[in-house]
């Protein structure tokens, strides 16, 4: 049977000749998958089994707070620290972090609140053999090294100390508690540290000297403000418009 919607081949037969009427040449490239934000990230986690209402905004939070992600424009991106933590995980506990044992210790748990399940032995469980493990991991995996970019600039701390060769570092930026920040590559060796100042290259709509910035809260949430804070106090949420922002 033949879909309304599509053409119907004309009937051939074998050795036939055929004229040539057209050649058409269509180039298309695979899009990625949209980046999650909240409301598309809790939707997956609920259609997956995992987490339940009362913990979907402490996940949230959580991802931030510890600098897995950082929200850009209202989508969750990865950061250098959260792709890394990622990897372990997915390389050393392939058997825990995977949707099904999650969902199912959801149940599991949902189970023990309704009090048809005890909870000791279901710990014990899922506890004796991830300790063995645990155990493993920590003696065994290789550290894991979290990818920096690089300024090119030499570390001012170095050059001050008088440093040479392979004991003069360069200025790279790292992943913190609280955001990015600006360290010495041979960082612990040098404690060089400088603040990270990210510009979007417009100026401040209300004061129209200072330049607009991204900061971020210590929940990790990113906002815009002006360079010139505290003696100009503009902030947004929203990213400001380039027409607003240039001064006439």
């Amino acid at each position: 049977m033949v879909c309304e919607h599509r053409a119907e081949l004309p009937q051939v037969i074998k050795d036939e000749v055929l004229d040539l009427i057209k050649v058409l040449s269509d180039q298309k490239f695979t899009q990625p998958p949209a980046r999650y934000n909240e409301a598309s990230l809790i939707k997956t986690l609920e259609s997956l089994g995992i987490g339940r209402p009362s913990t979907y905004a402490p996940i949230i939070t959580t991802i931030q707070t510890r600098t897995y992600v950082e929200k850009i424009e209202g989508k969750f991106q990865p950061t250098p620290i959260g792709i890394a933590v990622n990897d372990f995980l997915v390389k050393n506990f392939d058997d825990i972090v995977n949707y099904s044992f999650t969902a199912a210790m959801e149940d599991e748990l949902d189970n023990i609140a309704k009090g048809e399940k005890e909870w000791q032995k279901m710990m014990k469980t899922f506890y004796d053999p991830f300790e063995k493990k645990l155990g493993t991991v920590e003696k065994n995996a290789d550290r894991v090294k979290i990818e920096v970019e690089k300024l090119g600039k030499k570390c001012p701390t170095c050059e001050k100390e008088g440093r040479t060769g392979d004991k003069q570092g360069e200025l790279v930026i790292r992943m913190g508690r609280f955001g990015k920040f600006i360290s010495c590559s041979l960082f612990p060796e040098c404690k060089h540290t400088e603040k990270y100042i990210e510009k979007l290259n417009m100026k401040c709509p209300e004061c129209k000297t200072g330049e607009v910035i991204i900061k971020t809260t210590r929940k990790g949430k990113r906002f815009y403000g002006c360079s010139r804070y505290p003696k100009c106090k503009w902030a947004s949420w929203r990213k400001p418009e380039i027409s607003k922002s240039v001064s006439q």
